[in-house]
């Protein structure tokens, strides 16, 4: 029986079953042309191997490897650091015992209670920033705070007192962005063509002795936007066509 070079080659590579191997080993035996062609393919495929046994042992070129993948914000380590947060805050508390008893209502700072001690003014280190107690006593951004809220995207580098971070679509179907504001951090959501604040709270103190450009957000912060969100946080590129509607969530609806 005849067998061509590519099938005799097969042989000697081990690509092939079990029943074309005892044939073919049958023919080695009842032919001395099949037997020295298949050694010979054996030689020059150990010959290939042995040349090439240092470059496969090397490491892939960093150029060749797979880039890096993208980020992606992960609820789950968002909440993980709300509660690293909470215990460090339990800490502190336990610490001051001198201190008037106010940990209880750090953690769960909102609307109702900074209304009352801000009044009409402002809160933060300049006027500008304008962060304002509406009719209904409900904290409504403006100046520099709302315009960071209007234009400022999550992957910016913020260099001023201003700093935005998460945005998602609520259950409402409003849109709602994380900010910290100097040594607080704040929710604030889209409501009538205005950024309404429901919470703001101190945002947990640094264990060193320099604070982070990006301190993380209070517990109360992060528990007033599990209560809301509606799905996932948004990506770059759908936090930049939301910024391109004016944050107005009826567009989206309507097309």
């Amino acid at each position: 029986m005849n067998y061509d070079d590519d099938t005799l080659m097969a042989y000697a590579d081990g690509e092939l079953d079990q029943a074309q191997r005892a044939a073919i080993a049958q023919a080695m035996r009842d032919d001395p042309a099949v037997a020295a062609a298949v050694a010979r393919h054996q030689a020059l495929r150990q010959d290939i191997f042995a040349a090439f046994a240092g470059t496969l042992d090397e490491p892939v070129p960093e150029r060749l490897q797979p880039p890096a993948a993208a980020r992606v914000h992960d609820l789950a380590a968002v909440r993980a650091a709300r509660d690293a947060a909470g215990r460090q805050e339990d800490e502190r508390r336990q610490k001051r015992v001198a201190w008037p008893q106010w940990g209880a209502l750090a953690a769960s700072l909102a609307v109702g209670v900074l209304a009352g001690s801000l009044g009409t003014g402002w809160l933060g280190g300049s006027s500008e920033l304008a962060l304002a107690r509406g009719a209904s006593g409900e904290l409504t951004a403006g100046g520099t705070l709302a315009q960071a809220l209007d234009r400022q995207l999550a992957q910016d580098a913020a260099s001023g007192e201003v700093r935005v971070g998460l945005s998602f679509l609520s259950q409402s179907g409003a849109y709602c962005r994380t900010f910290q504001l100097g040594r607080s951090g704040g929710l604030a959501c889209r409501e009538g063509g205005h950024w309404r604040i429901p919470v703001l709270a101190d945002s947990p103190a640094p264990a060193g002795e320099y604070r982070q450009a990006a301190a993380p957000l209070p517990p109360a912060v992060l528990d007033a936007m599990d209560a809301r969100i509606a799905g996932s946080t948004l990506d770059a590129a759908a936090e930049r066509a939301a910024r391109e509607r004016g944050w107005e969530a009826g567009a989206v609806k309507g097309g």
